[in-house]
């Protein structure tokens, strides 16, 4: 089997040669390489199942990339007994939206204070949507898709397929990490994860269960948004996996009432729309789902992305594995990299690999990673990384 007919396979829960491994995000490789080409190329010396990004509809999307045209911002730095403040204030057709966002450990920074970050939340004394007031207004931030950030997308389209048939591999659009230097592209198809930066989560949560109305509104806009993008991938892009972003919509912020309520049946009609397609919808959450999995399930989800034995939050294999597979959808993951990749033992690290393919690894539809990332650069970080890797590839033909 190619890359991509394993990688397929795994994700139809039908029989592969082996259990597939891909790294959902591995910062620790694409800090060491200058283009996606590179990375790519790295991936597949190093035995992996990589999976190629189509591209995306806009390289400033973190930044003001999603706003209409009719909206104009200007941003500010405030100084105010020793606390440095980032401000930024977004005109809109129906009024102004403002924020402000302490700086912490150096961020933000100058040219460096983006619309769209996890790295808002915990910093923003104000946040920039305020959803009982500014719903009219958060229609202007997520404007058209512009002809020519469409027309990029298709010509990096074009050369990702070539770099995906070169070496057989998965083709993956919607959603991207980091590769190129300087190049931010988080934001893409998402929900929660763009209310998160917009308005924190302390109203969000409370409005969930006092207001769901007001929340379902603003859900409502970015699934709008939402929609749009989807098509142009599955209409420009050969895609063969659309991902959605979703870390937080887990119930450390949703209860599962209010997840049914309010994401399942927007999550429900994105999936809907990707498998008239005939593509595949995955969905990337990696702690606290295991109440919501009839939900997920029930949505129409392919894959899980972020199964995490370690960081979860409650999250047991078997059952999650039971689940999964009776119901023919996949899951993607199975070992922690933040506690045992890049702080473990190598001995640790070996028996969580075996672990992960024993228990997901039977009946197929498991693709096997560090879950969500390995970033540590450090010499525990990379041995590890060598021992998962070895004990996949002598391990990988037993469970399947």
């Amino acid at each position: 089997m190619t890359s991509r007919e394993r990688m397929l396979a795994a994700l139809s829960c039908e029989p592969v040669d082996y259990t597939p491994c891909s790294f959902m995000l591995f910062f620790n490789l694409y800090e060491k390489c200058g283009s996606d080409r590179e990375y790519v190329e790295e991936l597949v010396r190093r035995g992996l199942d990589g999976f190629v990004h189509v591209g995306h509809l806009n390289h400033g999307m973190h930044e003001y990339g999603i706003l209409h045209p009719e909206v104009t911002w200007k941003e500010w730095i405030e100084k105010e007994e020793g606390a440095v403040y980032f401000c930024r204030r977004l005109d809109t057709p129906a009024g102004p939206l403002t924020a402000r966002v302490r700086q912490r450990d150096g961020w933000p920074a100058e040219g460096d204070f983006p619309l769209l970050k996890d790295w808002i939340v915990p910093r923003a004394e104000e946040a920039l949507v305020k959803p009982e007031r500014d719903l009219q207004k958060l229609r202007y931030l997520f404007g058209p898709f512009r002809d020519e950030d469409i027309a990029k997308l298709r010509d990096e389209a074009r050369e990702a397929e070539k770099l995906a048939g070169k070496h057989g591999l998965l083709m993956v659009g919607g959603w991207k990490g980091t590769v190129r230097p300087g190049l931010q592209v988080d934001p893409g198809v998402m929900g929660a994860d763009a209310m998160a930066w917009l308005s924190g989560y302390e109203d969000i949560m409370v409005l969930s269960l006092t207001k769901p109305g007001v929340i379902e509104e603003y859900l409502g806009v970015i699934h709008e948004w939402n929609m749009r993008q989807l098509s142009i991938y599955l209409d420009l892009t050969p895609a063969d996996l659309i991902i959605r972003r979703a870390w937080y919509e887990t119930t450390e912020f949703w209860t599962p009432d209010a997840y049914r309520k309010l994401i399942f049946p927007f999550l429900k009609r994105e999936a809907e729309l990707v498998h008239e397609a005939g593509k595949k919808y995955g969905y990337i959450i990696t702690s606290a789902f295991v109440p919501l999995i009839d939900s997920i399930l029930d949505a129409g989800i392919d894959v899980l992305i972020g199964l995490d034995p370690e960081e979860g939050k409650g999250t047991d294999l078997k059952m999650v594995k039971e689940r999964f597979s009776s119901a023919k959808r996949a899951l993607w993951g199975g070992v922690s990299g933040a506690v045992t990749v890049e702080t473990g033992t190598e001995e640790e690290t070996e028996r969580a690999v075996l672990r992960a393919l024993s228990i997901l690894g039977k009946g197929g539809g498991f693709i096997l990673s560090p879950v969500d990332n390995v970033r540590e650069d450090t010499e525990t970080a990379w041995r590890n990384t060598r021992v998962f890797l070895e004990t996949w590839k002598n391990h990988r033909k037993e469970y399947v």
